[in-house]
């Protein structure tokens, strides 16, 4: 049937050039992207409980929303930092969930359990917050700059948010160093204890003619009129001549009892400066699959049109994806057609220019036509899938290879064109099926791995099957059509490969134990040397872009990390590496990369984003930082990130030690952060358990208390609102309403000394000082708790010196740990980038399987017997022969691409078994001899699997030498490994068919 096409040529090279066309359309119109999207199975919970200390937020309200979230069965992972007023809860669900229908599901359940979590909060716990899109990238982040006054730079990102947001493809804008917005009435203690103010009085005077409250409707004839009572306050003028009602019985307008203005929150939660001015952040996400070049373009569009109105502020740009999509995009695209251009040459050179060119020509038509029903998927453009494409271009060729080889012979030997294709399709199309079958099959584990890697890399597999595919259709149609066409019989010519077939040959027929005795030798060595091959996870980014965090003992106050990130921001601008720096205050850096660890807010912390000339400024950039900090601020702690490629992992070392009792986990961590510190190749170690932070404790004395009239609640509200500050209603003069606040003029900066004379009272009742019924005792509490999967634990954090691998240290790490006598009810386990990477590598082991099942089976498909089936697996091992030699030469380190790449070799090794194997059954059917069948074998075969292995290297050599740091590993690991493994494949299935099949045998 699969010859028949031959007899309407036009017609399958029509389908062709369609396909081919349809997938040029498709290049330019499909969405772009830098990298690909993973799915949102991440979330953040954060609940604030003002005033808390963190052991009462632990017990309160981080206890009741961990024991709701462990009830789904969905959720993988719970991680919470406690703090003062404050649970920050992680969610992670299992990579089993991929689907967004799915994923949302679970939320909603997250989101009924917290609701049930929220009935057992005490009084005064706020609702808890789920965010959902911890992992979407703000793909342009811009800085707005020009003026001193944050409220006028916050009114400015406003305007510019309205604008972007009526940009085409723009799905939310979001914003970083958002100063807060509040009326503060400040009153003065003295004056408030002369005239008999109580402030808990005041506050509700006030909230009482701010109220927003329904005044009903009347008649009016035909028509119904709205009554609306003006109770809310329009203006602070009106707030500052409300009046007062005095104990006295007089009333005095609040202005000449208190000074009203309105400010930034108090205390500041963030703050965020661009090349050392205050700025506010606005970060801007694209809707998913869109073309994410052309979004950029509409963005600054946007942006230049609001310039002159929002003049003299400035907007600026700290990070812009799109021009970085368009680069990588670009550099891959010519990595692609440089891996055709090298494809075809070696082609032309090893098949001569006539027919070189024809099994050339198919390429790019293959490519392409990949392209459009990759497209036509929901196929994304990005980094991942480009490189898929070019990995798959050595493979492509291979069945256009055989059938045109095949078509060759034939015409050799006087057939007509005709006729030679016809055979050809007949002999092949069957045992191309199968070989083309095992190829996919060893990819099945990439298409099916679960988790975030999965996500991340499953393009690589999806785009190469589906080239694979296309490629066996386009062998079997296409091919014999233009061979049929253009190929001519040629002379017979010395064939170089002859004598090296011959040779190889000779060892399997004449010494098939010895030969695969060095074989198995060479294999165990191989395998031996990979504990001299350094571990990754994942290689780090080639993005010019440093981040710094720059981190205070917990329980610092922002100020503190203000004016640490100063003194750093300073001395980075004055280095010549640095381009642009731009500081973030009391929270991480947005998400403006893919990968990047999302930080809630954290007084203590400030993230700074250095923009570099070259990638090659980020190492020497990184050693001045920490030599800096060291010699200047002692008391702070930088860690330089560079961007990294992969899913996130927050250290590649990694120490977690739990234990419920608070000194014996301080103990464990002591040793354990000992034992990390002495690991060689360890650089910034460090732990998160915090030093603590004074708290003083007030205990009323309820009988005295009693006595006065007040309890334990009034204490409590005397404390707060002179420092923090009573609510008093809401003021609404735009879109998000500011709290009013009535408080102290001193704020939080009352000294601690003037706490015993606060005046505390009942509502009605006579003002007593506070230190007359409680007594205040100062004492150091956690200043943060971490609960991993519900229990109390501490993390002992590390990175690695340059020229070091995660491997190397935990090697030594492990003895270390094993040797510590650690406290009773202590543990510890290893998590970072070796966790990250056994989870990942699991995800992609748990599928082969599948793989091996499915190999089974095509293979007995194809030839009914078990001894073949035997021998072609027994070649897989060799696939990784050549592996780790190569990586080793090529100093490149053994992680997940890595193993991708000898994944992906597997199908290649299993292909040449099969065309081995087919070739000698062919010339046994004749009559042939099993040394007869093994030199005729070995003699057809040889050219055709050289010349797949040239092609598919020639083609991987693009990706080896490419400036990303993504791909080398796994280039060098298939290049190695390919040609280690192909010339073993020669040897190893002719001396193993040698050895299970007798002359006067039958397989079976």
């Amino acid at each position: 049937m699969m010859g028949a096409n031959l007899k309407k040529p036009k017609l399958a090279l029509t389908v062709a050039g369609l396909l081919f066309l349809w997938g040029v359309v498709s290049w330019f119109v499909m969405p772009r992207m830098e990298d690909p999207e993973i799915p949102d199975r991440n979330a953040i919970v954060t609940t604030v409980y003002p005033g808390a200390n963190p052991e009462t937020v632990e017990r309160l309200v981080a206890a009741p929303i961990e024991d709701r979230l462990a009830e789904i069965d969905d959720v993988k992972k719970i991680k919470s930092t406690i703090r003062a007023e404050a649970a920050i809860v992680r969610i992670e669900l299992y990579g089993a969930i991929e689907r967004e229908v799915a994923i949302e599901q679970v939320w909603d359940e997250v989101r009924r359990k917290l609701r049930e979590a929220q009935r057992e909060f005490p009084d005064g716990v706020l609702e808890p917050e789920l965010n959902t899109d911890v992992l979407e990238t703000e793909a342009v982040l811009l800085a707005i700059t020009g003026s001193g006054d944050p409220l006028a730079l916050m009114e400015g990102a406003e305007r510019l948010k309205s604008a972007l947001l009526g940009v085409d493809d723009v799905a939310k804008v979001r914003f970083a160093g958002d100063p807060g917005d509040q009326i503060i009435i400040e009153y003065d203690d003295a004056l408030a204890r002369r005239l008999g103010v109580d402030p808990a009085n005041l506050a509700a005077q006030l909230a009482a003619r701010n109220a927003n409250l329904p005044g009903g409707a009347v008649e009016l004839g035909e028509k119904t009129a709205i009554l609306r009572p003006f109770a809310e306050f329009v203006d602070l003028e009106e707030i500052r001549n409300t009046p007062v009602a005095l104990p006295s019985g007089a009333a005095a307008p609040l202005r000449e009892l208190a000074v009203v203005r309105r400010g930034p929150r108090e205390p500041a939660v963030e703050r965020v400066r661009y090349n050392g001015a205050r700025a506010v952040a606005v970060g801007v996400t694209p809707r998913a699959d869109i073309n994410v070049e052309a979004f950029g373009d509409k963005v600054r569009a946007a942006v230049e049109s609001m310039r002159p109105t929002l003049a003299p502020l400035e907007i600026q740009e700290i990070a812009f994806q799109p021009e970085r999509v368009k680069n990588r995009l670009a550099d891959l695209s010519g990595s692609l057609a440089m891996g055709v251009a090298i494809v075809a040459l070696v082609l032309v050179a090893f098949l001569g220019a006539r027919l070189g060119l024809i099994v050339a020509g198919v390429v790019p038509l293959i490519a392409f036509s990949s392209m459009g029903l990759f497209h036509s998927g929901g196929g994304v453009l990005q980094q991942i899938s480009i490189a898929a494409l070019v990995i798959s271009l050595g493979l492509l060729v291979d069945n256009a290879i055989v059938i045109a080889e095949a078509v060759q012979q034939k015409l050799d030997r006087g057939a007509s064109g005709l006729e030679a294709a016809t055979q050809a399709i007949k002999e092949l199309a069957t045992p191309l099926l199968a070989a083309t079958g095992t190829t996919l099959a060893a990819f099945i584990p990439m298409l099916l791995a679960e988790g975030d890697v999965g996500s991340f890399t499953r393009s690589i597999p999806q785009v190469i099957m589906l080239t694979l595919a296309v490629s066996y259709l386009f062998a079997v149609f296409v091919t014999p059509a233009l061979a049929a066409r253009f190929q001519r019989p040629k002379q017979r010519r010395r064939d170089p490969f002859a004598r090296i077939s011959v040779f190889l040959a000779g060892f399997s027929v004449e010494r098939p134990r010895a030969t695969l005795a060095v074989i198995g030798a060479l294999t165990v060595l191989a395998a031996l040397g990979l504990g001299g091959v350094k571990k990754q996870f994942f290689p780090a980014g080639d993005r010019n872009q440093l981040l710094i965090s720059l981190e205070l003992p917990e329980g610092s106050r922002l100020d503190a990390a203000d004016e640490a990130s100063r003194t750093l921001e300073a001395a980075l601008r004055d280095r010549p590496e640095a381009v642009a720096v731009a500081a973030f205050v009391g929270r991480g850096a947005p998400q403006f990369y893919y990968n990047l660890p999302r930080k809630p807010i954290s007084p203590h912390l400030a993230q700074l984003l250095v923009v570099t000339r070259d990638v090659g400024d980020l190492e020497p950039l990184s050693r001045w930082t920490l030599d800096f900090v060291r010699q200047h601020m002692p008391n702070a702690l930088a860690v330089p990130r560079k961007m990294e490629q992969g899913p996130p992992v927050d250290a590649p070392v990694e120490v977690r030690v739990y234990s419920h009792d608070w000194a014996s986990l301080q103990r464990g961590v002591d040793q354990a952060f000992a034992a990390v510190r002495g690991v060689e190749g360890v650089s910034i170690p460090r732990h998160n358990l915090g030093q603590g932070i004074p708290t003083v404790r007030f205990s009323v004395d309820d009988a005295a208390a009693g006595r006065r009239g007040v309890a334990r609640v009034h204490a409590a509200q005397t404390l707060f609102g002179r420092t923090r500050g009573l609510p008093a209603g809401q003021f609404r003069y735009a879109d998000d309403p500011a709290p009013i606040l009535v408080r102290s003029s001193a704020g939080e900066a009352l000294p601690v000394s003037a706490l015993v004379g606060l005046d505390v009272a009942a509502p009605g009742g006579e003002p007593t000082p506070l230190g007359q019924v409680a007594r205040f005792e100062p004492e150091w509490q956690p200043a943060v708790i971490h609960h991993y999967q519900r229990q109390r634990m501490a993390t002992i954090s590390a990175n690695l010196a340059e020229g070091y691998a995660f491997s190397q240290i935990n090697a030594e790490l492990k003895p270390a740990l094993a040797k510590v006598e650690w406290p009773a009810g202590v543990r510890f386990e290893l998590g970072g980038a070796e966790e990250a990477s056994r989870t990942a590598n699991g995800a992609i082991m748990a599928k082969m399987p599948y793989t091996g099942l499915l190999l089974v089976l095509i293979l007995l498909a194809e030839f009914g017997s078990f001894r073949r089936v035997m021998i072609v697996m027994a070649t897989i091992p060799l696939a990784a022969a050549g592996v780790i030699p190569g990586l080793l030469l090529a100093n490149q380190p053994f992680g997940f691409m890595s193993l991708l790449g000898v994944l992906a070799l597997a199908g290649i090794v299993v292909n040449n078994a099969i065309v081995l194997l087919e070739a000698a059954d062919a010339k046994r059917a004749e009559g042939g001899t099993v040394a007869e069948a093994i030199h005729a074998a070995v003699g057809q075969r040889t050219r055709p699997i050289l010349m797949t292995a040239a092609t598919t290297v020639s083609g991987l050599i693009p990706l080896a030498l490419s400036s990303s740091s993504l791909w080398p590993p796994m280039a060098w690991a298939m290049i190695s490994g390919l040609i280690g493994s192909t010339a073993l494949t020669l040897l190893a299935t002719p001396s193993l068919y040698r050895l299970l099949f007798q002359d006067h045998q039958k397989a079976v």
